[in-house]
């Protein structure tokens, strides 16, 4: 019957841990010598670039000095005011990009709340049945996956929640709230009092929150 071969490491696991602690003390005093290097090379090249600057200030015409340092300090500022301004374009760019993307599920919200309104308005027969109002929400949950920040998805979540245990003034009130997240959303930071978004579409609506409070 052959024997298992059994493994170095296994047969003197004592042997094994000092090449290890061998081997680690080598690689940091290895890293310990290129850091060394590197802040001498770095020395030396300061001192050398040291040096020119204080022959060539020492020998150069001062006219001709300042001019270059005009000239550099010039040059420089127009460096960082191009970084800056591509900074800035870029943010631009993105927040009209999400601005862009952002309107038509935002759009199909509006729209969906204003047609839940109307429905409720109607007759029992006239309403719209189950399916198409799953439908419906769920075509603007798409769009909110993908492009809506995420305050409004974390509000729309919580009006879901809310909903499904039983809703009342409260999901009204965090319905609002999305209504100013989404306004946010596209520059409109300021909100008003409660229940002014609401009163578009429910006309009692300042009696329904003092019931509530």
């Amino acid at each position: 019957m052959e024997k298992k071969k059994v493994a170095f490491a296994t047969r003197h696991p004592k042997i094994n841990f000092l090449f290890g602690l061998i081997l680690l003390v080598a690689l940091l005093l290895g890293a310990l010598w290129v850091i060394k290097l590197i802040v001498i090379f770095i020395g030396n090249g300061i001192n050398i670039i040291s040096a020119f600057l204080k022959n060539f200030v020492d020998t150069t015409d001062k006219v001709i000095v300042v001019a270059m340092i005009t000239g550099a300090v010039s040059i420089v500022g127009v460096v960082i005011s191009s970084i800056v301004a591509k900074i800035i374009d870029y943010r631009y760019n993105v927040k009209k990009y999400l601005y862009d993307k952002r309107e038509k599920p935002y759009e199909q919200f509006i729209s969906m709340i204003y047609t839940i309104m109307e429905d409720t308005k109607k007759s029992q027969k006239e309403r719209m049945t189950e399916d198409e109002m799953i439908k419906m929400v769920s075509e603007f949950s798409k769009g909110l996956t993908l492009w809506g920040s995420n305050r409004v998805v974390r509000k729309w979540l919580k009006y879901r929640k809310n909903s499904i245990q039983g809703g009342g003034t409260d999901s009204l009130l965090i319905l609002e709230d999305i209504l100013y997240e989404m306004r946010r959303d596209v520059g409109l930071k300021k909100r008003m009092k409660k229940g002014d978004m609401l009163s578009f579409f429910i006309n009692d609506i300042d009696t329904l929150i003092k019931k509530s409070n």
